[in-house]
């Protein structure tokens, strides 16, 4: 097999042309709007807004076009080196199921986000300047989604940090903020020096980073005596790769280590809680639907590079990232807080799913929580923008936040439309039947039930029933925390001493249309229907079909392709133990608010109000596991003892050895200038004027006269003369 052959440049068709329409205009956007926004009408929303609706209008076109249908691909060579040892370099665009799906996702939720926004973001200074950092990072996540290499890829990925940290640190006026987009750009690169030593150790060893070659490659490789072994060749020269597992798996696990960080997994999810300082627009579109996401589908993408410890390890650390989150979201009392964690814990059901060979649920559970997470943070965008309407409108100078859920209580009554779509989407995240959190979580769950029947099986450890157990709890635990959110918002009564209808924009209006036509939107894409023809079953789900395995890498070229098929065989035969699954999902998701309404229904007002952690457990929780304390303590506090260290070092010792050094070097410059002129230039003045005198008396003695010729030989004669009779005597 020639690797050249398999980077032949491919030609370019409407389809990918398109793509490439879609992929640069919102970057035309972030250009215009950065450098002219504050001079057009209305700062420029209208067409930031505009060129995503074009942008999701040319994306749905590319949809239906691709869906099930084709496959376009189109591939260009972008650089080579003077080598026989490399290939050449390709950049190129590819349009199947999964990158369809993906680009119709993050333009519709861009596009929604963006509306909301033009309510909520008025009258800030940086409205401009807002929509300009949108633009920027739709067209980084939509450069993720298209590229067909991982090297391209992995420059998206950086450009999405950097868009993050714009986002994030908006309000940089705010110290919050400041110290938030930093903690989160800081955290995300030590997930991308995994990502980067990975990518490398992949081309260390195919020599490509385009992502259709790799799988092309590692489908022509195989196992034998525990040793994964290919032969192709490069320009000529036959390779021959005789790879050990454990190589292999490292390899993978580099790649993982991206999703680690942005997908905000154990142990570098601290970043994503403190995300939150953000607008509450930026939450919904990139901690929610997006950004967060794109982790989730790099490993997606990279799935046939993952062996089986590699999945193993995805799994166990997706679990505890998804219990984890849901344990420190049950004790939060800020609003944005207790849906941040619960992404967290979400995106560890993702990736877990990967990891147990739920490939195709995974991405379900990824579309799925597009929608009612970024339903529930906008939604959350309102009551805060309302709460602080109710506090400015009445005066109320106490020290309140506006986002302590202790604070509200009641607003179902002056805000019902929030209620209902806060709701719809609450029960998706619970994973109720009739809702789409129900199929994509009954998928996961399942797949993760086949996986450890499989793993336990050939492995003889019944440990690995471990990781479906975590997510049967996970979804109790989901179910308290947003009955107990729901709850503390929605029902009781109103606990801030000023008339409830402070907080609707008038007595006609509950909030901004622009701001509630999106929530009502995405509440209403919470439900099944959409997903499945029937709500109550994950097999007729034909986004399950669309981002299959078996459609998207039909040759079925994974280095795990055993596991992966053999727990899609026993996940076929556990048709009984479905519907078992589905059943107690349901019945944890309404135990777990059953509970919540319990606890929380007989508590006071002024209990509520007043309710603060107790016991070590809970005040775990709320810490979040001290993971942030623990970090400051193991590797901020020592860099930055050693950063202030390093500074004195400088300061007294380089600065003062240089300072002081510096002034015996003009001293010595200017004894050295002093014997200069003294001494050297001195000398050679003194040869020449010496040489002058003496060419002066020479001048003397030749001027021409006999007379005076005569007289020196008379002189020179007596001085001859004297000097012999002196000799003599």
């Amino acid at each position: 097999m020639e690797l050249s052959a398999l980077l032949e440049p491919l030609a370019g068709t409407p389809q990918t042309t398109l793509a490439m329409g879609v992929l640069l205009l919102p970057l035309l956007a972030f250009i215009l709007l950065y450098a002219f926004g504050k001079y057009l009408p209305r700062h420029g929303d209208w067409l930031g807004i505009g060129i995503t609706a074009l942008t999701f209008a040319a994306s749905l076109y590319l949809f239906f076009e691709t869906w099930n249908t084709a496959t376009f691909h189109t591939r260009a060579e972008w650089f080579s080196l003077p080598t026989d040892l490399t290939a050449a370099f390709t950049a190129g665009i590819l349009l199947d199921n999964l990158t369809v799906l993906m680009l119709v996702i993050v333009t519709f939720i861009s596009l929604l986000v963006q509306l909301f926004s033009v309510g909520y973001m008025h009258g800030d200074p940086g409205y401009s300047r807002y929509f300009a950092y949108l633009g920027l990072f739709t067209f980084s996540m939509l450069g993720i989604v298209l590229v067909d290499n991982l090297l391209l890829l992995f420059m998206f990925w950086e450009l999405v940090g950097f868009s993050s940290y714009l986002l994030i640190g908006f309000w940089y006026e705010r110290p919050a903020a400041v110290a938030a987009s930093k903690k989160a750009f800081l955290v995300n690169r030590v997930g991308d020096i995994g990502l980067l030593l990975g990518l490398f150790a992949f081309y260390t060893y195919f020599r490509t980073f385009d992502l259709e070659a790799l799988r092309t490659l590692i489908g022509a490789g195989e196992w034998g005596n525990h040793t994964f072994m290919l032969g192709y060749t490069l320009n000529g020269q036959p390779w021959l790769l005789e790879l050990s597992p454990l190589l292999l798996t490292l390899a993978g696990l580099g790649l993982f280590m991206g999703c680690v960080g942005k997908s905000a997994q154990f142990p570098l999810q601290v970043w994503l809680p403190d995300a939150m300082q953000g607008p509450t627009p930026v939450s919904s579109l990139i901690h929610a639907a997006t950004m967060v996401a794109a982790g989730v589908y790099l490993v997606a993408r990279c799935y046939a590079f993952f062996t089986v410890d590699a999945l193993t390890v995805i799994a166990i650390i997706g679990a505890i990232t998804a219990l984890l989150g849901a344990l420190a979201a049950l004790t939060q009392y800020d609003i944005k807080a207790v849906l941040a964690f619960s992404t967290i814990s979400q995106l560890g059901y993702m990736v877990m799913g990967m990891g147990t060979g739920a490939h195709d649920a995974s991405l379900f559970h990824l579309t799925t929580h597009a929608f009612f997470k970024a339903a529930l943070f906008l939604n959350a965008g309102i009551l805060i923008h309302a709460m602080h309407r109710g506090l400015y409108r009445s005066q109320f100078h106490t020290d309140v936040d506006p986002q302590d859920i202790r604070n509200m209580g009641g607003l179902r009554k002056v805000m019902p439309f929030t209620f209902y779509t806060y709701l719809l989407a609450a029960a998706a995240l619970v994973g109720l039947p009739l809702f789409s959190g129900f199929l994509s979580k009954d998928a996961i769950l399942s797949g993760s039930w086949a996986w450890a029947q499989t793993m336990s099986s050939t492995q003889g450890n019944s440990l690995y029933f471990v990781v479906p157990f975590i997510g049967f709890l996970v979804v109790l635990l989901t179910a308290f925390y947003m009955g107990r959110h729901l709850w503390l918002m929605f029902f009781g009564s109103f606990r801030l001493p000023f008339d409830l209808n402070h907080l609707r924009l008038s007595l006609k209006q509950e909030v901004e249309r622009v701001m509630l036509l999106p929530v009502v939107v995405l509440a209403i894409f919470s439900l099944g229907i959409f997903f499945s023809v029937n709500p109550l079953s994950f097999t007729g789900s034909w986004v399950m079909q669309g981002i299959s395995l078996n459609t998207l890498t039909p040759d079925g070229a994974l280095l795990a392709g055993r596991l992966v098929q053999a727990v899609a065989v026993q996940d076929a035969a556990n048709q009984t133990a479905h519907l078992v699954i589905g059943a107690l999902s349901a019945l944890l998701g309404v135990a777990g608010i059953a509970l919540a309404i319990r606890k929380y229904s007989s508590l006071s007002e002024e209990a509520l109000r007043q309710e603060v952690p107790k016991g070590a457990f809970a005040r775990l929780s709320y810490h979040h596991f001290y993971l942030d304390g623990f970090y400051h303590a193991l590797l901020v506090k020592p860099t930055l003892l050693l950063a202030r260290s390093l500074y004195r070092v400088d300061k007294r010792v380089i600065d003062y050895t240089l300072d002081y050094g510096s002034k015996w070097v003009v001293v010595f410059a200017k004894i050295v200038k002093w014997f200069d002129k003294w001494v050297v230039d001195g000398s050679v003045w003194l040869i020449g004027a010496g040489t002058k005198v003496l060419g002066r008396f020479g001048r003397g003695l030749q001027n021409g006269k006999v007379q005076s010729y005569y007289a020196y030989s008379l002189f020179g004669f007596i001085l001859i003369m004297l000097y012999i009779i002196l000799s003599n005597e």
